[in-house]
């Protein structure tokens, strides 16, 4: 510890903020639950089922609500990611903790995903300020770089 004087107000404040917090706590699991699914669920409507899959247990309570993991069979995850940031869509091949690395996700090698999926597999996090309005952007912009990235690598992808 060090000498001086404790800063209460500082103290007090972020008490007030993390009660604001737990009290909005079920409301904001829900909003993000409902923005991941639409997320998902555009995506599956717009590649089909084949081409997008998720990874990850089937049991909605079992899943972070602000975290999609999506595999997109037959691409590579480097030059997913690497589109998705060109068309201003932020992603991962991996966790939080290993954002910038190309490695395949830890936890997806140790879930046994398959080797095509875990290759192409792509992290997509909501954060406290994402809307819906972000999600219907993204999804266009997410569809192209996937048709794009088929294209180039003729058409390689499950379901076409």
């Amino acid at each position: 510890r060090r000498p001086g004087t404790v800063a209460v107000p500082l103290a007090v404040g972020l008490a007030r903020a993390l009660e604001l917090w737990q009290a909005e706590l079920e409301a904001r699991l829900a909003r993000w639950s409902a923005l991941r699914g639409r997320l998902e669920a555009g995506l599956v409507e717009a590649l089909g089922p084949g081409r997008v899959v998720r990874n990850g247990p089937a049991d909605d309570a079992l899943r972070l609500p602000q975290t999609a993991n999506l595999g997109f069979p037959g691409l590579d995850g480097d030059a997913l990611l690497m589109q998705l940031d060109l068309a201003g869509v932020a992603a991962s091949l991996g966790s939080a903790c290993a954002s910038g690395s190309t490695r395949p996700s830890p936890t997806l090698v140790a879930m046994r995903v398959p080797d095509d999926r875990l290759r192409s597999s792509v992290r997509f996090s909501l954060g406290a300020n994402t809307t819906e309005a972000d999600i219907e952007a993204a999804l266009p912009r997410i569809v192209a770089v996937v048709e794009r990235i088929a294209q180039a690598t003729d058409g390689a992808m499950p379901g076409r």
